[in-house]
């Protein structure tokens, strides 16, 4: 567990999370701890995260208005809210398209070079600080942002798989809007103004 105390420590250290990320990993690490109880004492490999969705895929275009046309034109997905950035949590910048009934979506961000962002999970009962420990058990690092243009701030969690491939968990009910699981997705549940 030091190893991973420390691993943590230097990430804030090196600026690559904020007091709240670190005080929640450490919190969460504390917490998966084993507790001493027979698969512990017989090495028994951690339990694999139970995921139930494909939530969403988020693309990184080189013109967001135009694939955001063409999503719309060609399979007839509707914007269902917007989101911010971390350069600017009030700017609706990512532009999030839903798919069926929902909650499942496809987002979009600007860049140079068009690729797929990353992709989303949903499971019941999330809970951010327990999934950044049981992924630790795994041996796995994960990030949590807080969103800031949710209220309350969502929580994301992110991590890489072996292939450095970007992977988010969420809860099933997540649909890149505001509030702590990201559930609500009325435009209006978005604030403006903090």
């Amino acid at each position: 567990m030091s190893a991973a105390i420390e691993q943590l420590v230097k990430r804030y250290e090196g600026g690559g999370m904020t007091r709240r990320e670190l005080v929640l990993a450490l919190s969460a690490l504390v917490m998966a701890r084993p507790a001493g109880g027979a698969a512990a004492q017989q090495g028994a490999a951690p339990a694999p995260i139970r995921v139930r969705t494909m939530n969403h895929v988020t693309l990184t275009v080189s013109d967001v208005q135009r694939s955001v046309e063409f999503y719309q034109r060609v399979l007839g997905l509707p914007l269902v809210t917007t989101q911010g950035t971390e350069r600017d949590w009030d700017a609706p910048a990512v532009p999030v398209l839903g798919i069926g009934d929902g909650p499942q979506f496809i987002a979009f961000s600007q860049g140079d070079r068009p690729h797929i962002n990353h992709y989303c999970l949903g499971m019941e009962g999330f809970d951010a600080a327990e999934i950044v420990a049981r992924l630790a058990e795994h041996g796995i690092e994960a990030r949590v942002r807080m969103r800031a243009d949710s209220d309350p701030p969502a929580e994301e969690l992110i991590f890489n798989d072996p292939d450095g491939i970007p992977v988010q968990i969420q809860d099933v009910s997540y649909c890149g809007g505001s509030g702590k699981l990201g559930d609500l997705c009325d435009p209006d549940d978005r604030p403006r103004v903090r």
